[in-house]
């Protein structure tokens, strides 16, 4: 399972968790399976995230294919020009 960091505005929806496992083959799948455990999480995360993905930052990480050992941080999304 992949590690997964939360913002601080995600934890409350996580039970107060900051740090969680999750299961899936990409980040969207992991999204998906926080949101069956934990209600509401996954629009949180799908509403203006971005993702730490093995020390690389994604925009847009929805895609993006993770391993068993993958360790992800929600950040807020990245903006500028």
């Amino acid at each position: 399972m992949a590690t997964v960091h939360l913002m601080t505005q995600h934890r409350p929806l996580a039970g107060g968790e900051a740090v969680v496992e999750a299961d899936g083959a990409t980040v969207g799948q992991i999204i998906d399976d926080l949101d069956r455990r934990f209600p509401g999480l996954g629009d949180a995360l799908r509403a203006g995230s971005s993702a730490g993905i093995d020390g690389e930052i994604h925009a847009e990480p929805e895609f993006v294919r993770v391993q068993p050992d993958t360790v992800v941080y929600f950040v807020a999304p990245l903006t500028g020009g």
